[in-house]
C-alpha cells in the first residue's frame, strides 16, 4: 500500500476525528522490518483499514503514513465502534488515488 504523499495525510488529519496518542501503559507496538501500518493494523486491532487510527495516533513521529521504520514504538489506540467507519471509508479514498 503506498499514498499519495503528505497531500493525503493532511486531508486525513483534517476529515477524521482527532485520536489522541495513547496514554501511558496503552498498548505499544514495535515495527519490524517489512511492516506498515496496513499490516500493524491487521495485527493489533484485527483490521487492516484501521490503519489511519494509527497514523493519527502517532503522527508526532510519522510524517508519511507510507514510510513505518523498524524499531519505532507506534501507541495502539483504542478505537471507537462508532469511528470505524469513517476510518475504513478514510483508507479506501486515500489508497485508491
Amino acid at each position: 500500500m503506498r499514498l499519495r504523499g503528505l497531500l493525503g495525510a493532511t486531508a486525513l488529519c483534517t476529515a477524521l476525528p482527532c485520536i489522541a496518542p495513547a496514554e501511558s501503559g496503552a498498548r505499544i507496538h514495535q515495527v519490524r522490518p517489512g511492516e506498515s501500518l496496513w499490516t500493524i493494523a491487521r495485527l493489533t486491532v484485527g483490521d487492516p483499514t484501521l490503519w489511519p487510527a494509527l497514523y493519527l495516533a502517532n503522527r508526532d513521529q510519522i510524517k508519511d503514513p507510507a514510510l513505518v521504520y523498524p524499531g519505532q514504538q507506534l501507541a495502539v489506540p483504542e478505537i471507537d465502534p462508532e469511528e470505524r467507519g469513517s476510518l475504513r471509508r478514510e483508507a479506501e479514498a486515500l489508497t485508491s488515488r
